[in-house]
């Protein structure tokens, strides 16, 4: 497989994960106290599922064609290989001098590290398509176990409880930097990034087991004549309405995003070609049915359908293309309808891309 820069910032977060795995183990084998030695090697143990995780993680295949998850990813590979070479350091001082003090010492460090944002955003994009338990749900309660064990052991000073919450702080806030780089703030759903970091993998999924792929854009109505008549504040609100009925409406598996402005993408894996033609028409349906800020709102949804090739990316970017086209026809036999992509349709210029 190609190393892409994702795969290299995989690859580094496995090893300082391994570097924990190992140290928690020998702090293990080395510690007297039973309860305590039993501890340190549940530690081990949830730091070798990590370990799991990015091994299988580095396995998957649509990360060779991923869109770029991290704005300045030689940066951030730069910053996890000092990581690394720190935590090399505690691996080969953890035998010197054992104690209980210089072990909860070592392992704050180590669970400082390993809270590099580059992890939270890895488990929270790739956890729904590695098949193997994403630590993101888990990591919260490790945090918490190491931070009760470590101030039952040590002499509890404001310095020690000011570090417990500083580990705390740092996971929620990586959780909602990961968010924030992934998420539309209006209306909750995913952004054009999280949309396909997550729809490609998805897509090569679907390649591999020869599954149609669908996917939908959706475009609210005349949605500028919506914030001229009732104002900014009512168009957004307009939007966030419209999203929640999307997402009400949708399958568990689809992936929906709003790809900017007052369009949204969704990406429907195994559907056939009438089932989808019949949810857009629900869809359609629904938020007609449903007035929003005293307004008749109204949408317009173009979809294709198809089974991707060898050239996954290149498939699902010309299937988004032909999404795009059949919302163009649809916006142009009058709007408020659902069209499909057909093969004679004609590809109008200038038709978006897939974000890279």
């Amino acid at each position: 497989m190609e190393v892409t820069p994702i795969i290299e910032i995989i690859r580094l977060c496995r090893k300082i994960d391994e570097i924990a795995r190992d140290v928690y183990m020998k702090f293990g084998d080395l510690c007297d106290d039973k309860l305590l030695s039993v501890f340190w090697k549940e530690m081990s143990k949830t730091e070798a599922k990590h370990v799991s995780f990015w091994a299988r993680a580095e396995q998957v295949e649509a990360l060779t064609s991923m869109p770029n998850l991290f704005e300045q990813p030689d940066e951030v590979i730069s910053d996890l290989n000092k990581v690394l070479l720190r935590s090399q350091d505690l691996l080969r001082s953890c035998e010197e001098d054992f104690s209980i003090s210089k072990a909860f010492t070592i392992a704050y460090r180590l669970e400082f590290y390993v809270l590099h944002p580059a992890f939270e955003m890895l488990f929270h994009l790739l956890g729904a398509t590695v098949g193997d338990l994403n630590p993101e749900d888990t990591y919260e309660f490790h945090i918490d176990g190491f931070i009760a064990m470590w101030t039952k052991q040590v002499n509890v000073t404001p310095e020690v409880e000011l570090l417990g919450e500083t580990l705390q702080r740092l996971w929620k806030e990586n959780k909602h930097l990961a968010l924030q780089a992934t998420r539309d703030e209006l209306t909750g759903m995913l952004n054009r990034r999280g949309f396909f970091a997550i729809s490609i993998q998805l897509a090569h999924l679907a390649q591999r087991t020869n599954s149609t792929v669908g996917v939908m854009m959706i475009d609210i109505d005349n949605f500028k004549s919506i914030n001229d008549r009732l104002g900014h504040r009512a168009g957004d609100l307009v939007l966030k309405g419209s999203a929640n009925l999307l997402k009400k409406t949708l399958r568990a598996s689809d992936v929906v995003g709003r790809y900017g402005g007052d369009e949204f993408i969704v990406m429907l894996p195994e559907i056939r070609s009438t089932a989808m033609a019949d949810l857009a028409e629900k869809l359609r349906r629904i938020v007609e049915e449903n007035t929003l800020e005293g307004s008749r709102v109204t949408i317009s949804v173009g979809f294709a359908s198809d089974t991707l090739g060898n050239l996954v990316r290149d498939d699902f970017q010309r299937l988004f293309q032909k999404a795009d086209a059949a919302l163009f026809k649809a916006k142009g036999y009058g709007r408020n309808r659902v069209m499909e992509f057909l093969p004679d349709d004609a590809k109008p210029n200038n038709l978006p891309q897939v974000e890279q």
